[in-house]
């Protein structure tokens, strides 16, 4: 069964908030910090990991793709080592965050 070998993958700092062992879109997504998600479906053909920065699902930062479910732990571990390493250093998301502007003392 597949989920035993995701089960075998360390997801690192990663929640796991899906998971669900049938070959279809859904199969997994894992929460990391500053907005990160790594997910994971099945598209037609083929295993698709998704590495997703603040919901942008038009424009994933990096994606993986196999045929084979006998790479699918390599490829999670691939993909996990390259979202923790990004979610650590991204900056988290500001766009929220308003400033007032600077006061130099010049009128």
């Amino acid at each position: 069964m597949m989920v035993q070998a995701w089960r075998k993958v360390d997801f690192g700092t990663g929640t796991v908030t899906f998971l669900d062992d049938t070959q279809k879109e859904d199969m997994l997504q894992v929460e990391y910090p500053n907005g990160f998600l790594l997910d994971m479906g099945w598209y037609q053909d083929r295993y698709i990991i998704s590495i997703i920065q603040d919901f942008d699902w038009a424009h994933p930062v990096k994606r993986y793709e196999t045929a084979d479910r006998d790479q699918l732990p390599a490829l999670l571990t691939k993909a996990v080592c390259f979202v923790e390493k990004e979610s650590q250093t991204a900056e988290p998301d500001r766009k929220g965050i308003s400033l007032p502007p600077l006061y130099l003392g010049v009128d």
